[in-house]
């Protein structure tokens, strides 16, 4: 595809100053002169000056005049105009129309005619496939299941009974949606006596989720995944959750039940939130945090449990000093007494 061409289709503007045809997209400090690299992170603009790609995407804060043997796409956002130059290039166009004969269709299935699905895929009564979804091989699909348009199913997806899945939703192999929520009640005895979970998942538009994830279903009502939300692998939400709007949760993370996290939620790797709490719109939770009573205002947080993220990082340069800091106290103690008994 022609420099020119990558250009338009970002509305960005292009600085051609040898016209070549990009074939490949590869990392700046690797790439060839067929290849088109980006920089977003100004530590690495060194290579500019040594870079053998054919075209770079770059920031608007760049000279071209600098590079003058270089062609350049300038934009605001490089990262952002690399995703989309990928999307545009790798991203697989609507799957070919196919039912194959290796596939158990329960009754009354409603399965569009532009839906593929695959070999040794079960479908259960009264589900519905919606347009352009690709259900991949040995992917289990519950009765009254719902799965909307242009939907990415992988191998080993389980969706269970009564769930909804919007449109534009991927999910990777292994994810288990709607499994039984984890509740019991005890009996007098000591035994754990299982609640019936009737409730379902509900997986709203444009949602991502990775690997080897675990929805639970609700006990009574929903769980729900609100739209643009993106999932990490390995990632466990309890029953009865509600995830707001274009959320993050990176990988480990666990929510327990009937917490709900408002919009443009950040959760890094290996947090954990206990259940029936609410964190509101616009929080982050750094690494291996773990969040033990509601957040009601937007920020940054970190530690555990958790509490603001500036007064976290004061208080871990003091933790690795606390023993040196413990030792001159009771040495101090032990002059001052030292000193009070020679007065006396």
């Amino acid at each position: 595809m022609k420099i020119e061409r990558i250009a338009n289709l970002l509305d960005c503007k292009p600085i051609i100053r040898n016209d070549i045809e990009i074939k490949n997209i590869s990392p700046i400090d690797r790439a060839n002169d067929t290849d088109l690299a980006f920089l977003s992170n100004p530590k690495y603009e060194k290579y500019l000056n040594s870079t053998k790609a054919g075209c770079v995407i770059v920031s608007d804060k760049i000279n071209p005049d600098d590079y003058p043997n270089l062609n350049m796409i300038i934009c605001k956002n490089p990262y952002l105009a690399f995703a989309k130059v990928l999307r545009l290039l790798f991203l697989p166009g609507p799957p070919k129309p196919l039912i194959s004969e290796n596939v158990f269709l329960g009754e009354n299935t409603k399965i569009d005619k532009t839906a593929r699905i695959e070999n040794f895929v079960c479908i259960e009564d009264n589900a519905t496939i919606g347009k352009q979804t690709h259900i991949m091989p040995f992917v289990y699909i519950g009765k009254n299941v719902k799965i909307g348009d242009n939907c990415i199913i992988y191998p080993n997806v389980t969706i269970r009974e009564n769930c909804i899945i919007g449109d534009n939703v991927i999910i990777h192999s292994g994810s288990v949606i709607g499994s039984d929520g984890f509740g019991y009640a005890d009996t007098d005895d000591g035994e754990h006596l299982k609640i019936p979970q009737i409730g379902n998942v509900v997986i709203e538009d444009n949602v991502e989720i990775g690997a080897c994830v675990t929805i639970d279903r609700a006990a009574l009502e929903r769980t729900v995944i609100k739209k643009g939300t993106k999932i990490d692998n390995l990632v466990q939400i309890g029953h009865n959750v509600v995830i707001g709007e274009n959320s993050i949760l990176v990988a480990q993370t666990g929510i327990s039940g009937s917490t709900k996290l408002g919009k443009n939620v950040i959760l890094a790797g290996q947090t954990g939130i206990a259940g029936h709490l609410t964190i509101a719109d616009n929080v982050i939770i750094t690494a291996k945090s773990g969040v033990g009573s509601s957040i009601k205002r937007a920020g940054i947080y970190s530690g555990i449990p958790v509490y603001d993220h500036k007064d976290w990082l004061k208080s871990s340069a003091i933790n690795p000093k606390l023993y040196e800091i413990y030792k001159k106290i009771k040495e101090l103690e032990k002059r001052l007494e030292e000193i009070e008994n020679a007065n006396d």
